[in-house]
């Protein structure tokens, strides 16, 4: 993901496809059954995608051409070694980082956030309840629940071409899948959710079919269900980036592709993305509120992040609405779901296994889905990050939006600088606005809607540029937000 000109907003690009010496393009993308920071509990077999697009294709149409009952256990075997030298990798080069910044000798924050709540871990360390770095079981639990997209292969090929697995090139993409699916987990359940795979309560069938649902809209396929595939997400490719099919996908592209998929599929979360910060609130009110998914893309310095966006970056995660951040580290897309002290707790999709198999009753077991969990958190310094990143918030409710706009510009007020501000009128362009929102009619019908503390007064609201603004003003939440960074 190394920053380069076609990656800014102005041409609509984010970057060149990878060569063979960056870190998502090299073999480092296979997860093995067994080894690993994550377990994986379904079986099968998977391939590697070789460093160039056009060996891969190749090797696919070697591998898909020509039967052999060895090939499958080749390829298992294959990845297995792959994954486990790139999970040694990552740790070799997280933990050379963190000794040459000094931070190995620095005492693990006290205070983790993950996706706008927060943890006080406890100064002992107990050996029997504790585990991976020193996390307790909520916090695991509460990780292993979010949704983790990763390459996958021995899936129909993506038409026109004869592509059948993304490793190598959509580590973006699934970054962005990841995002988006912690949103619909949001929309469906909320904050705080579980239920047991085997429960027969009414609760437990409800949300595990949820679950299921929200799992096959990233299956990799062209399917009905499958809304955000692979093959759909990379098929728009040409039209959002002008990338072919095998090649690198930036994260201005990506949420261009998610809002349009939205749109096509008439979801029921709309999709809203802005690549210059402005959240346009007449794009997202005018009609009657839809739960709505904000997609900020940014790039936050040149090489590497500037270090004047940390504090928005941290603050960002302690938001209730927040979705995640896709981004990552140079050449290697990531994301992103919390924070201990000064280093990012995210989840890598640079693992690749096997699509999963379509059940002919839609049913289907924990351990069909299990390879979509991670129950093992990693970390990366904020001073590691690639500048390009893509904000997700997610909106339920006008309310919520409301909130959203108070807590951003609270953070402003406080000196904090800040990647997003909110402007009440309609975007200058069409392109950048929620998916089935008119953009030419005049708004105002949801202020009606407002609690009073938010109405257009004379006190409470600021000037209206036209009969087309929306005005949303005044503070909506009475809960105190309180964040310590």
């Amino acid at each position: 993901m190394t920053v380069t000109d076609d990656m800014r907003p102005s041409t609509g690009n984010a970057s060149a496809a990878p060569n063979s010496s960056n870190e998502c393009n090299a073999t480092a993308s296979i997860v093995s059954a067994n080894e690993g920071s994550c377990t994986l509990h379904v079986p099968g077999t998977g391939e590697s995608g070789p460093s160039q697009p056009e060996k891969s294709q190749h090797l696919d149409e070697h591998l898909v051409g020509i039967p052999s009952e060895n090939a499958p256990d080749l390829a298992l075997f294959r990845n297995q070694v792959v994954n486990t030298l790139r999970e040694w990798y990552v740790l070799a080069s997280d933990s050379i980082a963190s000794l040459l910044e000094g931070r190995s000798l620095q005492n693990p924050a006290k205070d983790l956030w993950l996706l706008g709540k927060h943890y006080e871990l406890g100064d002992q360390v107990d050996e029997q309840a504790w585990e991976s770095a020193g996390y307790s079981p909520e916090v695991l639990g509460d990780f292993s629940r979010l949704i983790w997209c990763t390459y996958r292969s021995q899936y129909p090929p993506i038409a026109p071409s004869a592509f059948t697995t993304d490793a190598g090139w959509g580590c973006m993409l699934r970054a962005g899948q990841t995002l988006l699916a912690q949103a619909l987990q949001l929309h469906h359940f909320g904050r705080d959710w579980s239920f047991s795979w085997d429960g027969a309560l009414g609760e437990d069938v409800r949300r595990r079919e949820l679950y299921t649902d929200i799992v096959k809209q990233f299956f990799d396929d062209y399917s009905s269900s499958s809304t955000f595939s692979i093959h759909r997400m990379a098929s728009l490719g040409k039209q959002f980036e002008g990338k072919d099919i095998g090649e690198w996908f930036g994260p201005y592209g990506t949420a261009a592709i998610i809002r349009e998929l939205a749109r096509k599929a008439a979801h029921e979360l709309s999709v809203y993305t802005t690549t210059d910060g402005v959240v346009y609130l007449a794009d997202i009110c005018e009609s009657d509120f839809r739960p709505t998914l904000i997609l900020v893309a940014s790039m936050l310095g040149i090489d590497r992040v500037n270090p004047v966006y940390y504090p928005f970056i941290q603050a960002s995660l302690t938001l209730p609405q927040s979705a995640g951040v896709a981004g990552g580290r140079p050449s290697s897309a990531l994301y992103f779901a919390g924070f201990q002290g000064d280093e990012l707790l995210y989840l890598d999709p640079h693992f690749t296994r096997p699509a999963v198999a379509r059940r002919p009753e839609g049913r289907y077991s924990q351990s069909d889905l299990a390879s979509y969990s991670c129950s093992a958190p990693r970390r990366i310094a904020l001073s590691r990050l690639d500048p390009c990143m893509v904000f997700g918030y997610y909106c339920g409710t006008l309310e919520s939006l409301i909130d959203l706009r108070s807590r951003i510009e609270l953070l402003a007020d406080d000196g904090m600088r800040t990647i997003m501000s909110f402007d009440n009128g309609h975007a200058p362009t069409t392109t950048l606005s929620a998916p089935g929102t008119p953009q030419s009619q005049g708004g105002g019908s949801l202020l009606k809607k407002l609690p009073p503390s938010c109405s257009d007064s004379e006190e409470s609201a600021g000037p209206r540029s036209g009969s087309g603004e929306v005005v949303l003003e005044g503070e909506c939440s009475e809960e105190e937000w309180v964040t310590e960074l």
